[in-house]
């Protein structure tokens, strides 16, 4: 990409670490992912009386179908099987875990395959204009998911359902009679999965992340015995930290040797807590002439290439932060993309680059300088 002004190498500064040894739950694997299911709940013939003759009356006009959520945040111990139906929201394996070997990175890494069961009891309600409910029933949704983890022999499995979020699809209103029988409640569990167990660690530590949940399975006299631990699995988790982070919220011109003349506006959060899981960029772009046909793009990254993110100095105090992926316009095109984001006490830039997928390029805004709004990049 542009800037060759810029160059040189980043200096890390790593404190000392005094000796200590100290007992810990050491976190092998830590995933969150985000789970739907659709369920089906139906209105018994009283049921549907009830709703025909509230809305027979004006003063209670429109009705409302409400769906309400359990509490969640308890966390469960997994290897324990503990029978937990009486609660509103639980989450349970089922089956043992089975060893896999796994692509990773390029690479082949042994890990545990565990399937797991989240349930959740959630009340749907009618109510009409002033709040008072007119009947309600109770639906049970449960959602099952192999989960992938670097989990070996002597660790142990948690599980938190974090929020539930239930919503009705084909709406919630209700303003004629006959009101339908049934309708699809869309039922989605936030989860975050940890496998852990006792060590004794000298550490120097600092603030990880989670992982995505996005690996696959392919198709797959006696003595005192000695202290071990249950091996890391390194390609698994934790993921590299990155070297920098950065952050956007900017827009400018164009200029001469960008391929379009217009404004550009860029949104990203790049490596937030130096883990590139959950990062966002989004650019758009509007043209000043449009007689050749282009008007108003827009872009969004789908996916970052761990590979690609760089941090280097540019100009007397600033940085550059550089990373590369593949998006999609409004339309739904899919294109490769090249970012650069400088922030400098003497001006912030950034560019943008998009390729297709045989590598031409389509579109470059060159050197932006920032107009309105900041780069900001950490190391």
């Amino acid at each position: 990409m542009g800037h060759k002004h810029c160059h040189g190498q980043l200096t890390k500064e790593v404190s000392g670490l005094q000796d200590e040894c100290i007992r810990v739950q050491k976190v092998y694997d830590w995933v969150t992912d985000a789970l739907t299911v659709e369920k089906h709940f139906h209105f018994s013939h009283e049921q549907l009386k009830m709703i025909e003759n509230a809305m027979d009356d004006p003063s209670r006009r429109p009705l409302r179908i409400v769906c309400k959520t359990p509490r969640t945040g308890n966390l469960f111990g997994l290897n324990k099987h503990d029978k937990h139906s009486h609660l509103d929201v639980y989450c349970e394996q089922v089956g043992e875990r089975q060893d896999v070997r796994v692509p990773v990175n390029g690479s082949f890494a042994d890990a545990q395959l565990v399937d797991l069961l989240f349930t959740a009891d959630i009340k749907v309600a009618v109510i009409d204009r002033h709040g008072k409910e007119v009947t309600n029933l109770w639906c049970n949704a449960s959602v099952f998911e192999p989960f992938v983890l670097c989990a070996p022999e002597g660790t142990e499995l948690f599980c938190k359902i974090t929020k539930v979020i239930c919503r009705i699809p084909s709406g919630t209103v209700l303003l004629n009679s006959p009101c339908p029988k049934s309708f699809t409640l869309q039922v989605t569990f936030c989860v975050d999965i940890q496998v852990e167990a006792e060590v004794k660690l000298e550490v120097l530590a600092k603030f990880c992340s989670p992982r995505e949940n996005d690996i696959e399975v392919p198709e797959v006299g006696e003595q005192c015995p000695d202290i071990t631990f249950p091996e890391q699995c390194p390609d698994i988790f934790p993921r590299q930290s990155t070297e920098c982070s950065g952050k956007a919220d900017a827009s400018g011109f164009t200029k001469h040797e960008a391929t379009e003349q217009g404004k550009v506006g860029i949104y990203a959060d790049i490596a937030p807590n130096f883990n590139l899981a959950n990062s966002e960029f989004a650019m758009d772009f509007h043209d000043k002439d449009t007689s050749d046909g282009l008007d108003h793009l827009t872009f969004k990254a789908v996916q970052f290439d761990r590979q690609s993110l760089t941090c280097e100095p540019c100009y007397k105090d600033g940085l550059m932060l550089k990373v590369s992926g593949v998006g999609r316009t409004k339309s739904g095109r899919l294109l490769d993309f090249n970012l650069a984001l400088v922030d400098s006490s003497s001006g912030d830039q950034f560019q943008v680059q998009l390729f297709d997928q045989k590598g031409r390029k389509e579109f470059d805004t060159g050197i932006v300088d920032v107009k309105e709004g900041k780069v900001k990049i950490k190391k």
